[in-house]
């Protein structure tokens, strides 16, 4: 089974589906000026400037973890995904912009053919799961070298992940909009570089459409365990 596992400091709301996605999706391509391009549908060798990358739909399924919001577990395009909050959550403001920022170390695991199915029995009789439809929009910053935009496709050592998500919980509560930082790099850096990047972005981007507040910042442990 060949395994990695870094460091990361997030920054996150969820809101109802009655959210204004099509005025938040124009703010979260710069008004219209960064382009769009759906995953499958463009050279990414040649996708080397600033993009909004639109991902291909696909289906998360996170474990319920009784009365536990400080780990989560998920199995994701045939990887098992493991995260544990480090720190946090602490208040973030900035602006009218305010919400909850916390720190996690996560590991990804992907088992190898002989171990496959024995996995899978074992993680289905380990407690109820919850899939998670999501159509997911990524952009990216880069610290290698400063704050930099960069492509999606790439992979920097530091960096900013931000992305605007349409999720479909159908067995519960129907739609859900999420818009959120996860920034990634050194465990004592992590927290430095969200602050920079949820600065930088909305100085660029200016005030967002929808309102951001504390109530609505959650992590993906927490919402879960509210969807209950």
């Amino acid at each position: 089974m060949s395994n990695d596992f870094y460091h990361s400091a997030e920054l996150r709301w969820f809101l109802p589906e009655q959210s204004p996605w099509d005025r938040t999706l124009h703010w979260f391509t710069l008004q219209g000026r960064l382009p769009s391009n759906e995953e499958g549908q463009y050279d990414s060798r040649a996708a080397t400037r600033p993009f909004v990358k639109l991902e291909r739909e696909r289906i998360d399924e996170y474990l319920l973890l009784p009365q536990c919001d400080t780990v989560g577990v998920k199995q994701r395009q045939g990887k098992l995904e493991v995260k544990a909050l480090v720190a946090g959550p602490r208040p973030f403001s900035l602006g009218g912009v305010d919400g909850r920022q916390d720190q996690w170390v996560k590991w990804s695991f992907a088992p190898s053919d002989a171990i496959t199915i024995q996995l899978e029995i074992e993680l289905d009789q380990s407690g109820p799961w919850r899939k998670v439809v999501k159509k997911r929009y990524l952009q990216k910053y880069s610290f290698d070298s400063g704050l930099v935009a960069v492509s999606p496709d790439q992979r920097p050592d530091t960096g900013c992940n931000i992305e605007l998500t349409m999720i479909d919980v159908k067995a519960t509560t129907g739609s859900w909009l999420t818009f959120g930082f996860e920034a990634f790099g050194p465990s004592g850096r992590v927290m430095a570089l969200l602050d920079q990047a949820v600065q930088y972005y909305f100085t660029v981007h200016g005030p967002a459409p929808i309102r951001l507040e504390g109530r609505d910042s959650l992590s993906y442990p927490v919402w879960l365990a509210l969807l209950r």
